[in-house]
């Protein structure tokens, strides 16, 4: 690829969603940003499969597919859920595949950890989950319609599972910037929330507002592309000049401080309530213009 400057960028939907929402970016980006939605079992192109409730059976399927697509520099970007699954990968990648990615950008999410018991939603029946979720600002779309909810719904049950259960490893430092999100209207996710991060990484942090609320992603798709433009194209791709849009809301900017690193085992072989999809966990190769 000699010559090729382009970057690969991975990206992890939201709790209950589909990587395809993320098509329209590979459309409206060029070839300098190849657009790689990664899809979870129950979903998407995978709706025969189960939902995958267990985060190690869940990166086992899907880290292997990202391993191998990379062809070029890489980035990442996940919104709420995908946050947490976008870190996970990051940090598996440098200490199994020894690949540290250009940027990690995390929307719409804190640092992931374990919620108190009283705030576990995962196993509430229908309506007070839902219910729950909407105090929120939460509820993702589909939920509510009667249409799409049979497979929104039990695929946001094993999305929310994953993330109840989790707890971080302080050990787990990446060696990336770090670019966090949020929703300027955004009642579920704080300025300190985003700050929060800085514990993730041994490089900088930067905090970007952007305009909308916690699904911000499918309102502020410019704002979103004009970021990933400037952070990831090279100059030959760019041309010598800088895209003019830009982001809404300000930026504040901050450099994270040093943590241990140490990393703990590799991810899971995965089991049999969680099987592995006949087809790769993945949008085509290649999704760009």
């Amino acid at each position: 690829m000699s010559g090729d400057t382009s970057v690969r960028l991975f990206c992890l939907p939201f709790e209950g969603a589909s990587a395809g929402i993320y098509l329209p970016w590979a459309e409206a980006l060029g070839t300098s940003v190849v657009v790689t939605p990664v899809e979870l079992p129950g979903r998407g192109r995978h709706p025969r499969t189960r939902p995958c409730g267990r985060l190690e059976p869940l990166l086992a399927e899907i880290i292997p597919y990202v391993a191998r697509m990379r062809d070029r520099p890489f980035a990442l970007y996940g919104h709420g859920f995908g946050a947490l699954l976008a870190y996970e990968i990051a940090a598996r990648l440098e200490w199994e595949y020894d690949a540290v990615a250009e940027r990690l950008y995390v929307s719409g999410a804190g640092v992931p950890y374990r919620p108190a018991p009283e705030r576990s939603v995962a196993q509430l029946p229908d309506t007070e989950l839902l219910r729950r979720l909407g105090e929120r600002g939460r509820i993702p779309p589909g939920a509510l319609d009667p249409l799409r909810a049979p497979r929104v719904l039990p695929a946001l049950r094993a999305d929310l599972a994953v993330r109840e259960a989790y707890r971080r490893d302080p050990r787990h430092v990446v060696h990336c910037p770090v670019t966090a999100m949020g929703g300027s209207d955004d009642p579920s996710v704080t300025g300190a929330d985003l700050a929060g991060w800085r514990l993730c990484t041994r490089r900088s942090l930067r905090v970007d507002t952007v305009p909308g609320d916690h699904y911000f992603p499918l309102t502020a798709r410019w704002e979103l592309l004009d970021t990933f433009s400037q952070d990831l194209m090279r100059p030959a791709s760019r041309g010598g000049t800088r895209a003019p849009r830009q982001l809404g809301g300000g930026r504040a900017r901050a450099l994270t401080g040093s943590g241990p690193w140490a990393p703990a085992g590799g991810p899971g072989t995965g089991n049999k309530s969680c099987p592995a999809s006949p087809a790769s966990p993945s949008w085509p190769a290649e999704v760009t213009v």
